[in-house]
């Protein structure tokens, strides 16, 4: 059995200014790297045979930071990179609901009826992040493996393995920054055994 352990990266500072990032990126902020060293802490006792990376560069700071002085193969993947959200990159939401309402309101509540025009659709998402889970999963089939990646990449994850509609991709809890997804694969077969769990912060 392959154990994903799914870690959005730590805060960064365009988090702190309600920035929408995307493909775009910016520093983790003090808070963000506090938060990862908390988790690399809880997550010492388990032994992962190899860590993967979203190629963004907030998530590959998280990641070094989980990984610490452990000798671990570690890949970048560009296919576990954020949503693309286009002419949105950068922009605060209130900047996006002054020129985009219509468009941001159905993305951010009616996903199902989100149509993606310069932005990369749910659909696209999901498609690539699990033929990125199934490809490691092929590589480790008895292993643990740390991935990190993002907040809608990771709910489009779950919304795949738990076979859920679109519709429901923002259904809580929410995915918060180093929070801890837990995935189980084996023989064909995905399990979440945990969704969004910040017990390193609690």
């Amino acid at each position: 059995m392959t154990t994903f352990y799914l870690v959005r990266h730590g805060e960064t500072m365009w988090n702190k200014e309600h920035r929408l990032q995307g493909w775009l990126d910016s520093p983790l902020t003090e808070v963000g790297v506090l938060h990862a060293k908390k988790l690399q802490e809880y997550l010492k006792n388990i032994s992962f045979a190899a860590a993967f990376s979203s190629s963004s560069g907030r998530a590959m700071e998280t990641l070094h930071i989980l990984v610490g002085d452990r000798q671990l193969p570690i890949f970048y993947e560009n296919d576990l990179r954020e949503i693309y959200l286009g002419d949105w990159q950068g922009k605060t939401m209130e900047e996006i609901q002054k020129t985009h309402c219509s468009e941001y309101e159905l993305y951010m509540n009616y996903p199902a009826q989100f149509v993606a025009t310069h932005t990369e659709s749910f659909g696209a998402v999901t498609e690539r992040a699990m033929f990125t889970l199934k490809k490691i999963a092929e590589k480790y089939p008895q292993d643990n493996v740390l991935i990190v990646s993002h907040a809608v990449t990771i709910k489009c994850m779950i919304n795949a393995v738990l076979d859920r509609s679109i519709d429901q991709l923002w259904a809580e809890p929410f995915i918060n920054g180093t929070s801890v997804t837990k995935v189980e694969h084996l023989e064909q077969q995905w399990h979440v055994k945990e969704i969004g769990t910040i017990y390193h912060l609690q």
